[in-house]
């Protein structure tokens, strides 16, 4: 059935872009939810060290420097929609591992360090390739609103799953966040199942070996590109580390915990 959008919403417009709209957004919900909880989980293990929180943190998020030409390379050769069916699915198993181990008591920080690298290294793929499966969804009429839209919704899982982390680990600690971060996993992997290939706005295009190399010429060749990437390197590197300065913030406010404070 088709659906009338205009201005804003127009890539509502399409069956595809519907199905996972919602779907991300609970993902995105999922993922700062489990972040907040992660970082929380570090520092009661480590008694609250800021150490072992940067250390975490930066095994989650160096796979990006190291896999992410890597997804971008797979997602011009292979099918984008098993392909994120695939790095969903090890996203979901990580923190079904991590949640339950939370949840049975038996949690470590090995198991924190492991967990996060794996959950780094699907993200580290996934982001690329998702990023170029939205153009196969709306096409390159709608690509910039479908971009402006996904922007919004991964901000309102900022807004909300920290929020909702912070209400859980109050509650019922930080095995319940993991939990809820997993299954919002497989609601991706439904709408991905769901979509018709036959909507896919599919172009013709120079076939290539799809390699690192040539993803690299082609940015070095665009100075629009290079210097856009090179920026959002020092804001990501240097800026965005509220992350990390948050918890730390938190544990100096509430002290050895939340339960110290009769949180829990």
């Amino acid at each position: 059935m088709a659906v009338k959008a205009d201005g804003n919403w127009r890539s509502f417009r399409h069956r595809n872009y519907r199905i996972l709209f919602p779907a991300n957004a609970a993902s995105n919900i999922g993922t700062w939810a489990q972040r907040v909880a992660q970082d929380w989980l570090i520092l009661e293990l480590t008694d609250n060290s800021g150490i072992y929180l940067g250390l975490v943190t930066a095994i989650q998020f160096a796979p990006v420097l190291f896999f992410s030409l890597q997804g971008g390379a797979l997602a011009d050769r292979i099918n984008k929609r098993k392909l994120l069916i695939s790095t969903n699915f090890v996203g979901a198993l990580s923190s079904l591992g991590l949640g339950l181990l939370v949840v049975a008591g038996s949690v470590q920080v090995w198991h924190v360090f492991f967990f996060a690298l794996t959950l780094g290294i699907s993200s580290a793929l996934d982001a690329p390739i998702r990023q170029s499966f939205t153009s196969e969804i709306v096409g390159h009429s709608d690509i910039a609103n479908a971009v402006s839209l996904n922007s919004a919704n991964f901000n309102a899982g900022r807004l909300v799953g920290p929020a909702l982390s912070g209400f859980l680990i109050a509650r019922f600690d930080t095995g319940p966040s993991f939990l809820i971060n997993a299954s919002t996993y497989l609601f991706v992997i439904l709408a991905l199942l769901r979509m018709r290939e036959s909507d896919f706005f599919i172009q013709e295009k120079k076939v290539t070996q799809g390699t690192m190399r040539e993803g690299l010429e082609y940015a070095l060749a665009r100075p629009d590109l290079y210097v856009v990437m090179m920026v959002v390197f020092f804001v990501a590197t240097f800026g965005l580390n509220m992350q990390i300065f948050n918890a730390l913030m938190a544990t100096k406010e509430f002290g050895k915990g939340p339960a110290s404070y009769g949180l829990l």
